[in-house]
């Protein structure tokens, strides 16, 4: 997770002035003679608060509750954001307010994993349009302050050691209260819970963080998509584990339960929590406890059981009979639907974009999206969430940058891409999660 970085500089413990402004506004040289952008801001605070503009980065002295950096080049954010965490070092919870148009998004994506990589990346929120008014019109929904971490980093591969990390960036509203809830029910004992979300909506983001804050063992997961779940014995073996001459030629083998120790078993697809598998649960959901297949003597479970599902809760409560699901208990978190978190959208297509421009070699690399481009994102549905839209965007990105297609990505080829990967009408549709 996210460091505090560097010590608090003395600068940054001063006591804000009397007079000090509400909102800090940080803008290229350019807008700063603009003097209706301070009339235009000014309306969107809550009275009688007022903003002041500063024209460069250079020396910036925050003693504001939020900083709103306008169009500034993302490569030149980092003096505004030391001063913020400095300031939140300090004990305030200042929040930076970071706007960019849509020619600055690869840039931002940039920022934003160099950011997140050296663990600095903190009480930041995102707006994108392409002009001041458009900004203005987003600032009052931005205007709430951020108490949770901007990112989640977690190992490309969990369970092995020495793999290279990934960035799972949180920035709405929604993810925060959801990874609040997480940290409470970790703080306070829940060591039961199901995680609901569609497919790519990042559930196994959540459930590794809730591991990271129960703090304790090892995370364990089992995709019960990837098992034989019609086979007892097998999931008896995968869950419980078995000892030595269980059946011929066996070894022993340490089940998940073990494995996790104190820690998290993640039952990721569970969805698949029927039959045998439901069998296998029945004990150690009922009584905390687990024969190994072909052991005399029962283990209690230590670790916390989180399961996880892209099906709506009611095809759950469908799939099995009512006695076995309650048995289940766990309390539930919903992870909520991509097309809900406009500044989560953002990071993805930002970083997204980064990303395939840092692989070029012979194509150049569009720098961002057109206004009628985003457009299109942000209406669409995004049933698959967060891997649907690398999908199209990747899908798009080819399109662009092998045709040489310019700068910008065109409404055109992200609504192809839509078309091939994010179907607005498709059977699977009416089964999924919707939170």
């Amino acid at each position: 997770m996210l460091g505090l970085g560097k010590k608090v500089s003395r600068e940054a413990e001063a006591a804000p002035s009397a007079s000090a402004a509400f909102l800090q506004v940080v803008t290229p040289t350019l807008l700063q003679a603009d003097a209706d952008v301070r009339a235009l801001i000014d309306r969107q605070l809550p009275a009688p608060n007022q903003c002041q503009i500063v024209a460069g980065s250079a020396a910036l002295r925050i003693e504001s509750p939020f900083v709103l950096s306008l169009f500034v080049d993302p490569s030149s954010l980092d003096p505004i954001a030391d001063a913020v965490l400095r300031r939140r070092q300090a004990g305030h919870a200042t929040t930076l307010i970071v706007a960019i148009n849509p020619t600055q998004l690869a840039a931002l994506g940039r920022w934003l994993e160099a950011r997140a990589n050296a663990s600095t990346l903190v009480g930041t929120r995102l707006i994108l349009a392409p002009t001041v008014d458009g900004v203005v019109r987003q600032l009052a929904d931005r205007l709430a302050q951020v108490t949770e971490d901007n990112v989640i980093r977690m190992p490309v591969s969990p369970e092995i050691e020495n793999t290279d990390y990934k960035n799972f960036f949180v920035f709405s509203p929604q993810l925060h209260r959801l990874a609040a809830r997480i940290r409470g029910f970790t703080q306070n004992g829940i060591s039961r819970a199901y995680l609901l979300g569609g497919p790519g909506s990042g559930k196994t983001s959540f459930a590794f963080y809730f591991w990271l804050m129960r703090n304790k063992g090892r995370f364990v997961s089992v995709n019960l998509a990837a098992e034989s779940t019609g086979d007892k014995a097998a999931i008896k073996s995968l869950l419980c584990g078995h000892v030595s001459g269980a059946f011929p030629g066996a070894g022993a083998r340490t089940g998940a339960f073990l494995h996790a120790r104190d820690g998290v078993c993640f039952i990721d697809e569970s969805h698949g929590v029927t039959g045998p598998v439901m069998e296998v649960l029945m004990e150690a959901l009922d009584n905390g406890q687990y024969l190994p297949f072909g052991a005399s003597a029962k283990q209690p479970i230590q670790c916390a059981i989180v399961f996880a599902s892209n099906r709506s809760w009611e095809h759950l409560q469908s799939a099995v009979n009512l006695d076995e699901f309650t048995r289940m208990g766990a309390a539930i978190l919903e992870v909520p639907e991509l097309h809900k978190r406009e500044e989560d959208m953002i990071a993805v297509v930002a970083t997204t974009l980064a990303r395939l421009g840092q692989r070029c070699s012979t194509w150049t690399a569009p720098l961002g999206l057109s206004e009628a481009g985003w457009k299109a994102i942000r209406e669409c549905r995004w049933h698959g969430n967060v891997r649907a839209l690398v999908r199209v965007l990747e899908a798009a990105f080819v399109d662009t940058a092998s045709a040489g297609g310019g700068e910008l990505i065109q409404a055109d080829e992200i609504e192809h891409g839509i078309a091939l990967w994010e179907p607005k009408a498709h059977h699977s549709h009416q089964i999924y999660a919707a939170a």
